[in-house]
C-alpha cells in the first residue's frame, strides 16, 4: 500500500514538469499613446491641453522640464519586446516639437 502512494504522488509531482514552454504574463508598461490620439496633438498646444489628451508622460527630463517622453513597451508570452516613444518639447509653455 505504502508503495503504491509513494507512486501515485510521484505521479503528481512529476506531472507539473513539461517540456512545453510554461505561460508567461503579458507584460505592459508606460503610456499607451495610439495612433488617435497622436494625430490631434498640434504644434502650439499648451502643456495642459497635452495632458488631458495623452495623460501624464513617464518621464520629465530632470534638466529640462520642458521635455516630456512618453514611452511604452509590450511584452507577449516572454517573447521580444517591442518599444516605442514620443517626445514632446515645450516652448514657452506651447508644444513646439513633436519627435
Amino acid at each position: 500500500m505504502r508503495n503504491i502512494i509513494l507512486f501515485l504522488v510521484s505521479i503528481v509531482m512529476l506531472s507539473g514538469c513539461s517540456k512545453l514552454r510554461p505561460y508567461r504574463v503579458d507584460v505592459q508598461q508606460g503610456n499607451i499613446v495610439d495612433a488617435a490620439s497622436r494625430a490631434k496633438l498640434r504644434l502650439g498646444m499648451s502643456k495642459g491641453a497635452v495632458n488631458s489628451l495623452l495623460g501624464t508622460p513617464v518621464l520629465v527630463d530632470t534638466f529640462d522640464p520642458n521635455t516630456w517622453i512618453y514611452a511604452y513597451t509590450k511584452q507577449i508570452n516572454g517573447g521580444r519586446i517591442d518599444k516605442k516613444r514620443l517626445i514632446l518639447k515645450f516652448k514657452s509653455n506651447k508644444l513646439a516639437q513633436i519627435k
